[in-house]
């Protein structure tokens, strides 16, 4: 495989589905330019990512209501599970997010390892567009090429610029897949990653 420099592995990484499209902008990441911008039909998946983003900003604020008023945390938990089914649907309806299709990644919130049939060189800046499944949480982010070869996950990738936000919602989504592959190793039955 040939690597830009040592791929050391700092987070914990989960094999998991994800849809996936990339655009390789060649070397740097572009200062002032925003990763969706080399996305243009990208409405619908930008409409899913705030709305899970708020979700995530605002989380806290829905437990604490759930603490002092049951029935009423309980409501606004419906109405979250029923904006996501809208979001969901109309994310659907993006050509791009559908005909990504769905492959299985090695994930961290540090950077992915995933396979391309021509993978770019070490160094290569690639605007990446990640929907994480089955949650459905839409990121946009930019990572540098630190490896590629040939044959399956054959592309390493190190994030680079992360926002906090970003950062925190692939952290999550990390351990809530490893928290599920745990229950499911006890017998337990699963939860869906995303879900509160």
């Amino acid at each position: 495989m040939r690597q830009l420099r040592s791929n050391q592995r700092e987070f914990y990484r989960v094999g998991c589905p994800v849809l996936l499209s990339h655009r390789a902008l060649g070397a740097g990441v572009p200062r002032g330019v925003a990763p969706d911008s080399h996305f243009p039909d990208a409405g619908h998946f930008g409409l899913l990512r705030e709305l899970r983003r708020m979700d995530y900003d605002h989380g806290h604020l829905l437990h604490a209501i759930g603490e002092r008023d049951r029935e009423l945390g309980a409501y606004l938990a419906h109405l979250n599970r029923k904006f996501d089914t809208l979001a969901r649907h109309l994310v659907s309806l993006d050509p791009e997010t559908v005909d990504a299709g769905e492959q299985e990644v090695s994930l961290s919130e540090g950077g992915m390892g995933f396979h391309l049939d021509e993978p770019p060189p070490p160094g290569t800046v690639l605007a990446i567009r990640l929907t994480l499944l089955p949650s459905w949480i839409g990121l946009t982010l930019y990572g540098t090429v630190v490896a590629a070869a040939a044959g399956e996950r054959n592309v390493s990738v190190r994030f680079e610029h992360l926002q906090d936000a970003d950062r925190q919602i692939l952290a999550r989504h990390v351990m809530q897949v490893q928290m599920s592959r745990q229950r499911r190793s006890r017998g337990h039955p699963t939860d869906h990653p995303g879900r509160e």
